[in-house]
């Protein structure tokens, strides 16, 4: 019995360790990411200013950071005979809970983030802006990139109704909420776009929280909200802080 206790307490050792190693790496990537955002705006300020009108750099790098996990999903049924083993794909996945009070008053994200007319029908493109969609099941993707394209009995790909997605400024990502098969082969062909269905501007939330790139606080008192799920979208969360505080939006 004392055996297996013992044995208990050196698995229970092991664990805490790993989890430190795995929390000093995210850092150490987190701040990596961040120190790449910050020389970029600098350099750009610097030396290499934007004309008018034209996407910054830093939107360039939002997509990029993101790649990680887009390529993840978009891949995984490659491996799959018949539905995805990841979870649906949102926002509460790799930021944080939409449940988290995110000041003493009880606001959520939700209740901050401002949600911005598209009077101009701004466009995601799929080849190149950071959309996330779940392609969860093996034959809906099998048909859909069977079907959609040029010269193919679906035509070339374009937006119908099924098609709904939710994208954060400044970032730029967009989250799916329907038509992820279809998305995902528009993606993968690198043409079409999409009109947002909704979008939101999460800035008002930078007044509330940030990130260090182990967890996210609570600015008023310094509590910790939640753990950092994903280093990727924690850098993004804070690059979308650089693009704000600077006056940059996708």
């Amino acid at each position: 019995m004392l055996f297996k206790k013992n044995i208990k307490k050196v698995e229970q050792r092991l664990n805490e360790i790993k989890k430190s190693n795995n929390k000093a790496q995210s850092k150490k990537d987190f701040e990596q990411i961040m120190w790449l955002a910050t020389s970029i705006l600098e350099k750009t300020n610097e030396k290499y200013p934007v004309a008018s009108g034209c996407e910054h750099p830093l939107v360039d790098l939002v997509r990029l950071v993101g790649r990680k996990l887009q390529t993840e999903y978009l891949t995984n049924l490659l491996y799959q005979e018949n539905e995805s083993d990841l979870p649906d794909l949102n926002y509460e996945k790799v930021l944080f809970n939409s449940e988290c009070t995110l000041s003493k008053d009880g606001e959520s994200l939700e209740d901050l983030i401002k949600e911005v007319s598209n009077e101009d029908e701004q466009r995601v493109m799929l080849g190149c802006d950071l959309i996330l969609p779940w392609p969860w099941k093996t034959q809906r993707l099998i048909y859909s990139m069977a079907r959609i394209g040029e010269g193919r009995v679906g035509k070339a790909w374009r937006q119908d109704r099924n098609h709904w997605i939710e994208t954060w400024l400044p970032m730029g990502v967009s989250w799916v909420r329907g038509g992820n098969h279809s998305i995902t082969t528009g993606i993968i062909q690198g043409k079409g776009s999409i009109t947002p269905t909704v979008i939101n501007d999460i800035s008002p939330v930078y007044d509330y929280i940030y990130c260090d790139g182990v967890n996210f606080y609570r600015i008023e008192d310094g509590a910790i909200i939640s753990e950092v799920k994903n280093v990727e979208f924690a850098a993004i969360f804070e690059i979308g802080r650089l693009m704000h505080e600077n006056s940059i939006c996708y």
